[in-house]
């Protein structure tokens, strides 16, 4: 039975429910339904890192941010995974195996979430994070606040995800796309366990483009600099924690 907070949205323990029973087909389901064009937004979400750093995929599912991280750094530095979904982090090792890379870059995963940031007490250079954030909305000060102790003084974010469109045309069209097309591919994928209505319905609840980037100047962070897609649809948001 799906719990709920006492205003209808899902709590965390269902959205972390949602994710196990969605792992095996999710890799494919991102590719399909957005065209290709997810691994191009992440290269840019990963457009901060250089040699020799440490980074943090927030929240890594199956290590879309992380393995491609741990592939630039060749190497140098080290990437940590961290998920609240351990089905999402055997995936992502499966994944890392078949890289060839496996023993020769230092990655590992975390079976942690969010909310208990920091989990380590040697801070990161960089903390990432692709379509992540907003599941996490009923924590998200929290969250702030812990990836902000998590980073060096000079560290950087860089997060990526899916905002409500602020055009109301865009809005509709964006909708019809998700409840036709979308929903399809995902019942087939998915079957009864695809959520059909999940993924507009987190953007609606989310801070939008403004509000977030507010959030951010408020948790401590600096230099805050958003960057739109697909009309509105995809963000990306990159800070600085002061030195």
């Amino acid at each position: 039975m799906q719990k709920t907070t006492p205003h209808g949205k899902p709590d965390s323990d269902t959205i972390q429910n949602m994710f196990n029973r969605l792992a095996a087909r999710y890799d494919l389901f991102n590719h399909l339904t957005s065209f290709g064009l997810a691994s191009l937004w992440r290269r840019e979400t990963l457009a901060p890192l250089e040699p020799g750093m440490r980074v943090l995929d927030l929240g890594c599912g199956t290590g879309d941010l992380a393995l491609e991280a741990v592939q630039r750094l060749e190497g140098s530095g080290e990437v940590v995974g961290l998920d609240f979904s351990e089905k999402m982090l055997f995936f992502a090792q499966k994944r890392y195996e078949k890289t060839g890379l496996n023993g020769r870059h230092k990655i590992r995963w975390a079976l942690k979430k969010a909310e208990e940031l920091p989990i380590e007490s040697e801070p990161y250079d960089l903390v990432v994070s692709g379509f992540v954030l907003r599941n996490l909305y009923q924590n998200i000060d929290l969250i702030l606040k812990g990836v902000h102790r998590s980073l060096k003084p000079g560290g950087k974010i860089s997060f990526l995800d899916i905002t409500e469109p602020p055009k109301t045309w865009v809005g509709a069209l964006w909708k019809f796309y998700m409840t036709t097309f979308t929903a399809l591919v995902g019942k087939i994928l998915f079957g009864k366990d695809y959520p059909v209505f999940y993924l507009t319905e987190s953007a609606k609840r989310f801070l939008n483009v403004a509000e977030f980037s507010r959030k951010l100047g408020e948790t401590g962070f600096q230099g805050i600099r958003t960057r739109s897609h697909l009309f509105g649809i995809i963000t990306i948001y990159q800070a600085r924690k002061p030195f």
